[in-house]
């Protein structure tokens, strides 16, 4: 699966009602087998999800304007890292108004299958867990938990560009904390949800 951009940014946010604190990221990750593996390993979380919702973007305007900078960048009017960076402080200020007790590192991941380009947007979360070092200690281990996506959405980019009846071109799950965060994802990506699948 070809990775054409990929960068991580992190929301600070503690449930205690302080600010979220963005910690934006300069450049895009370099390309690694490490990232290879976490965007499959998302996939096939994301794939396994029950309960996705489907829809498409509402009107581009300045209430809505996520379409607009993806179309930008597409476009080549942006690069990767301006775009995923006036898109995440746009969540930002979305999860300080709802007063979403959790922040994570939110994955921005534009990559190809097949002939069909994507964006895979999500919200990830550390686990700890131990693990065995190379002097055979037992020692404490933070991992991302690709299994447990609290906020993800996927963009088919091709079928928004080339399909302009369709209305199904973006997938997005809800996580634990259910209904708010759903909203959330709908509000910064300003999609007008179809159905449940």
């Amino acid at each position: 699966m070809p990775i054409r951009h990929c960068i991580v940014h992190l929301i600070e946010k503690k449930p205690d009602g302080t600010p979220a604190v963005l910690h934006a990221r300069d450049s895009e990750l370099a390309e690694s087998q490490a990232i290879e593996n976490m965007l499959a390993d998302l996939n096939e979380s994301y794939n396994a999800k029950q309960g996705k919702a489907w829809g498409f973007f509402h009107a581009e305007s300045g209430a809505h304007p996520f379409s607009g900078w993806l179309k930008e960048y597409l476009e080549g009017g942006t690069d990767f890292t301006a775009f995923s960076r006036v898109a995440v402080e746009h969540l930002q200020k979305l999860m300080e108004e709802s007063n979403l007790s959790v922040g994570g590192h939110v994955l921005f991941a534009h990559y190809q299958q097949g002939m069909t380009d994507y964006l895979a947007i999500a919200l990830l979360h550390h686990s700890d867990g131990v693990a065995v070092n190379s002097e055979l200690d037992v020692t404490p281990s933070r991992h991302l938990d690709l299994g447990q996506l609290h906020l993800a959405a996927r963009i088919n980019i091709s079928e928004w560009q080339n399909n302009k009846q369709s209305k199904q071109y973006i997938s997005f799950i809800k996580g634990k904390n259910g209904k708010k965060v759903a909203e959330i994802l709908r509000d910064f990506l300003a999609v007008l949800a179809l159905d449940k699948r």
